[in-house]
């Protein structure tokens, strides 16, 4: 496959692609001049989304950029007390079940 037969073959699928997560995390890729990188047989390098510690030999989630700035951004909310507690929601479910 040539790089424009690839090029040709992703904006078919994206075009196809109903899924917004997806389609999200291919925007934050080009967003962030993240391309994903090819070898010379233009196949996909791509990192396993688990690694090894190499000192306990323990699996090690590793989040995306994606994952981690919603991650982050749910910590500031916190942090300036943009939350409620697990009681009051559970108080608010109830409040509209009853409606």
């Amino acid at each position: 496959m040539t790089l424009n037969e690839l090029k040709l073959d992703l904006i078919d699928q994206i075009i196809k692609c109903n899924d917004a997560e997806i389609l999200l995390k291919i925007s934050d890729l080009l967003s962030n001049n993240k391309y994903l990188e090819f070898n010379k047989n233009l196949s996909l390098v791509n990192e396993p989304t688990l690694k090894y510690d190499t000192f306990t030999n323990e699996k090690i989630r590793v989040f995306s950029d994606l994952e981690q700035r919603k991650i982050n951004l749910a910590l500031k909310q916190f942090e300036d007390g943009e939350c409620i507690s697990d009681e009051e929601a559970q108080k608010e479910i109830q409040s509209w079940l009853q409606d």
